[in-house]
Order: structure tokens, then sequence, then C-alpha cells
């Protein structure tokens, strides 16, 4: 049965909500995964407000997922030019405006975006998408950062998904900086102790992509074969982009017990990786958010082996809740595998951990409070 809520519901007054109008600017699916995905969980979590109108427009580009789109081409300013018309008809009838944004639309589209909400006085709130804004900004030069910033500081709000991103912004000045985490579903599932015979058993769920990381959890799966005495498996779920196709195809190949399961249906995630001992994503990204996958492992209660990327910690404390290994380490990523496959307590306590940690990611308690943000008393 689904739950209606009203402004109540969120510990505000009843007028707070009563017939607010939101303006949303982001990407939709297809691709499944990453702020697509998050934005689809956010707008099924707002359809339970019934004091809210929820406009979107979608930013979303019409190109393969497995295909990565770089520089700005024609596709691109059409794009923009039609969100931007859409964005002028729109606007002028919602409450507050709320934007995902990558770097690159972050700093083309978005302030004229901003300029369009300061001509209706509109409050303006931007989404970054991932971690990375601080670092693009640090590649170009000082004029075009300050610019950036400025835009930046004039908006009415960042809703950013770090803490580390949001203590970023508000040491230049961006005083609406708010750290709001990413989140899913909450979906738990049975938190006893599950047995798998002797195989002890991993999952990587994620775009298999270089930049995720699956060439190196590979290389430590054929290292932990040679190594003899243990009897490891991994599955892999998600679609293969043509950047690592072949290279992928063939390392599968010659990695004893590692094998391509397809790809997960969305919100059936939590549940799959519950058939399995340890979620791995060995990721390169140093723009990494909070991926959506550790929160499902966390509502899975399974434990996390990941990278020391800058954010991540906020998501998995190393020796708590998983391991953390260094960047394309691939041995050491071996090492962490080895252990929780010989330590069952270590990976129980750490599945509780997560178990318990994962309700302050779900997307009830995060866009609850989004609309405190974006709509105070």
């Amino acid at each position: 049965m689904t739950t209606t809520k009203t402004s109540a519901d969120i510990g505000k007054p009843d007028s707070v909500l009563r017939q607010k109008h939101l303006l949303i600017v982001g990407p939709l699916p297809p691709p499944i995964g990453g702020s697509p995905l998050t934005l689809k969980i956010m707008l099924e979590e707002l359809a339970h407000y019934q004091d809210l109108q929820v406009t979107v427009i979608n930013t979303s580009p019409l190109r393969s997922v497995n295909k990565k789109a770089t520089g700005f081409n024609f596709e691109k300013v059409k794009r923009m030019f039609v969100i931007l018309a859409r964005n002028q008809n729109e606007i002028r009838h919602c409450d507050a405006v709320l934007v995902f944004a990558n770097d690159l639309f972050a700093f083309i589209l978005v302030p004229l975006l901003l300029v369009q909400a300061r001509l209706y006085r509109k409050p303006f709130y931007l989404k970054p998408v991932g971690s990375g804004l601080d670092l693009f900004m640090e590649s170009h030069g000082r004029v075009v950062k300050f610019i950036m910033l400025k835009v930046l500081q004039s908006m009415t709000g960042i809703l950013s998904q770090t803490q580390y991103l949001t203590g970023w912004l508000r040491q230049r000045g961006c005083e609406g900086a708010f750290y709001l985490p990413g989140c899913r579903s909450y979906q738990p599932v049975d938190p006893t102790e599950h047995q798998h015979n002797e195989e002890f058993r991993l999952i990587y769920l994620a775009h298999v992509t270089r930049m995720k990381g699956p060439l190196i959890l590979l290389d430590a799966l054929r290292s932990i074969d040679q190594r003899g005495g243990l009897k490891v498996s991994c599955d892999f779920y998600g679609p293969i982009h043509d950047d690592i196709q072949k290279e992928f195809s063939t390392a599968l190949k010659i990695t004893p017990n590692a094998r391509y399961r397809g790809i997960v249906e969305a919100g059936d995630s939590p549940q799959t990786i519950r058939a399995y001992d340890v979620l791995v994503l060995p990721t390169c990204y140093d723009t990494e958010g909070h991926p959506g996958v550790l929160i499902e492992a966390m509502h899975a209660g399974v434990p996390i082996i990941s990278t020391q990327i800058r954010t991540l910690p906020e998501l998995v404390t190393h020796g708590v809740n998983g391991l953390l290994v260094p960047v394309g380490d691939s041995p050491a990523l071996a090492d962490a595998i080895i252990q929780l496959a010989q330590d069952c307590e270590l990976r129980q306590k750490m599945g509780e951990a997560n178990f318990s940690k994962g309700y302050e990611f779900s997307s009830d308690v995060v866009v609850a409070r989004m609309i405190r943000h974006i709509f105070p008393v």
C-alpha cells in the first residue's frame, strides 16, 4: 500500500508545502545508474507528497549507455537550447528550481538557468553530480574559477552529495552549501547470517568500465587462485562499456570462477547483493560521490571492499563496515578479499554495521531533508 505524505509528515505545518511547485532540471534514465537513477528514486519518493507538485525537465542525452560522449558538440548545443526554452516556459509557474548537473553542465548551462530564475525571483538550488566540482574548478585558470565561484555563491543553495565537497564550498564563501547524501530506496533484507557452502562469493555490481576497476578485480582474483587454498568466485553485473569490452572479455576467460551475469533490474540490487558474501567496487574515479551500489550493500547488510578515493570513507569506515585499499592496487585488493574470506566473524560484524548505517541513506530520509531545506518555514 502506498502512503501519501503531507507536509506534516516531515515535521512542518500543513501550510509549508501547500500548493508548492518544484521545478527539477536533471537527467532521467536511461542510463540506469548514477544521477539518473538517483533522480528517478527521488521522484518516486516525492510522488508521495500530496502537497507538492513536481515538474521535470529531462537533460539526458539521446545516446547509447555504453558510449561516452566527450567534448562540446552540436547535439549538446541543441539540447542546451531545448532545456533553456523549456525552463523559460516552466519557471514562471514554480516556487523553486532544483538543477542536477555534472561539472561541464554546471559551468555552461547552470549560469543561464540561474539568470532565468533570478528574472522571475525564484529560489535556485544546485545538486552537483558526484563530488568532483572542486576538481573541475581547480583545473581552470584564475579568472574562470573566480567567475564560477561567484555563480555558486549567488545561488540560494547547493545540495552537495558529500561532506567533503560541502566543506570545500563553505570554505569559499558558498554559505548555502548543504550536505545531502546519496540515497536509494530502503529495501532492507533479512540481516541474519547467510552461508555459502565452501565457496566465498564476491559480487561486482556497477557499469563495467575501466575506471570502475573490473580489470583490477580480475587480476586480484587470478592472484588469489595462484596462491591456492581458497575457493573464491566473483559474479560481475552491469552494462559493459565499449572502452573495455574486448579486454574485459579476454580477462574474464582466463580468470577461474569469474562470471558475467548481465544486468540487474533497478530495485533488485539489495536482494541480489544479499546472495553474496562481499560486494567489491575497486573504483578509480576521483570524482566518486556516494555510489548507489554501496548504499544498496548497506541495505543488504553485506560488507564492502572498495578504494581509498577521497569521499568513500564517508560511506565505508575501514575495518568497521568494510575494507578500503589503495586505488589500482590489485595485490592489496587480493589481500583484503583473503582477509574477509578467512574471517567469518569479521564479515558478520561488518554486515551488521552496514545494515545499521544504511537507513540514513534511504530515499525517504534524504528527500525529507531536501524538502525541509528547499521549503523552510
